[in-house]
């Protein structure tokens, strides 16, 4: 079990993990950096300037977060570059004085958005750091025993921003209950945990993301941990590889993206429905998907060099094509204005 686990933490570390830098690196004729659409998602725009003489499109995004109250701000998880940040709408970017330069996932406090929580890598030692002035000073509040070991994914708790949930590339999920001050491990996954979020509308679940292997769900507190085994409507499809997932704030929808589609549950996962992507998209796995917080039936997911729109539900789709090179690591909607969507670009060689 040990040997197995650790295959999966070397597999990982590669695919998950391969990345680029703020002015340089990264493979010729790749693009990296953020895209902007204030159309709702029709038409997109590289925004990658720092100033006249710089930009970041060879950087690759890890994690996108948007200030929840000035919503002008948004924050960049790199490779190796730390955070980044936005302060006008992704017109400009600047480096903040982050210790670590790896940031795989980024959480902002819904309250009092000077308090952010960042997790990187410091001398191949994952860690978290938290600052309460926008980043001009941050603190280390939690390492991991030894180096290798990265913490993949962060997120915090809408009601009450001193419970945050951690993930690491070993699989183990750990809670704090008093933001960052003392850890508890709550649960540990067979695979690396990719991605966290709790669930939407009148879903009270917290989702954890097992890289390409399974969607776990616990209660709000952390506990009661299952693997969603959900019955698919169609007992022929099968759900394949599982890549992305995100939570439909206006219905209460689990969206889990795959290497053979989109599913969607109502009740938790218990039941699953397949969603009807592109044919031509099925096969390549679905890096994003996102749903707008306020019109569930507005649905976006990226595959290969593409991006998708629904307006009805996933029953039609209209087409944008990337000429990036690199792909889409996360889709986000601007909440305050859901025709402001942004993307962040990275490789997964």
């Amino acid at each position: 079990m040990k040997n197995y686990l650790k295959f999966w933490v070397v597999l990982f570390f590669v695919i998950f993990f391969s990345g680029c830098s703020l002015t340089g690196g990264g493979s010729s004729g790749e693009t990296g950096g953020t895209l902007k659409s204030s159309d709702g998602g029709i038409s997109w725009e590289l925004k990658n300037k720092v100033n006249d003489k710089q930009n970041i499109s060879k950087v690759d995004v890890l994690d996108l977060v948007i200030d929840p109250v000035d919503s002008s701000r948004i924050y960049l998880g790199t490779k190796d570059k730390g955070v980044v940040v936005s302060k006008n709408g992704s017109d400009n970017w600047e480096k903040l004085k982050f210790p670590a330069n790896n940031v795989y996932g980024i959480a902002v406090n819904y309250f009092s958005p000077n308090n952010i929580f960042a997790s990187g890598v410091y001398k191949e030692r994952g860690k978290i750091y938290r600052t309460d002035n926008y980043g001009e000073e941050w603190e280390e509040i939690y390492t991991e025993p030894a180096d290798g070991t990265v913490i993949i994914s962060l997120t915090m708790d809408k009601k009450n921003p001193n419970v945050l949930y951690i993930g690491t590339s070993a699989g183990a999920i750990l809670r704090t209950v008093d933001g960052g001050k003392s850890w508890r491990s709550i649960f540990k996954a067979n695979g690396p945990v990719a991605k966290i979020i709790f669930g939407g509308g009148v879903d009270n679940n917290i989702y954890f993301l097992v890289y390409e292997k399974q969607i776990l769900s616990s209660d709000s507190n952390g506990g009661n941990f299952k693997v969603i085994e959900g019955k698919i409507l169609d007992e022929k499809i099968k759900m394949g590889k599982i890549y992305s997932m995100g939570v439909g704030e206006n219905d209460g929808g689990l969206y889990i993206g795959t290497d053979n589609g989109i599913f969607r549950s109502h009740n938790g996962g218990e039941n699953l429905e397949e969603i009807g992507v592109l044919d031509t998209s099925k096969g390549f796995p679905i890096r994003s998907v996102s749903v707008n917080p306020k019109n569930s039936q507005e649905i976006l997911y990226s595959a290969a060099q593409a991006i998708y729109k629904s307006v009805d539900g996933g029953k039609n789709w209209s087409t944008y094509q990337l000429n990036t090179g690199k792909l889409i690591s996360k889709i986000v909607f601007d909440y305050n204005d859901v025709n402001i969507i942004y993307s962040g670009l990275r490789s997964f060689k």
